[in-house]
């Protein structure tokens, strides 16, 4: 993806996040296949991998933009959010148009 940006260092990416991103995943990949393999149904089993790779693939992409490969990350996001949201509930009151 560097490459494509533009980026003058194209391994800074790789150096700084690779191994969060691989210990990450070592803690996401085996708990989704064994709840693949020991809760969902045969015939939901590709489905539910292929939604278990669609969420792994939007974290590489979330953690690619703003992230450092943790999934701390995506927590601090999503309660940064929370609490923009109960900051302005004017917003909920009153949508604009």
């Amino acid at each position: 993806m560097r490459i494509l940006q533009g980026k003058d260092d194209i391994f800074l990416d790789l150096k700084q996040k690779f191994w969060n991103t691989y210990k990450t995943g070592l803690m996401y990949w085996p708990f989704a296949q064994l709840t693949n393999f020991s809760l969902a149904p045969v015939h939901w089993r590709t489905a539910y991998t292929g939604l278990c790779g669609f969420l792994w693939a939007t974290f590489l992409c979330y953690s690619q933009q703003s992230g450092d490969g943790t999934l701390k990350w995506v927590f601090i996001f999503l309660h940064s959010k929370e609490a923009e949201d109960a900051k302005s509930p004017e917003k909920f009151l009153h949508p604009k148009p």
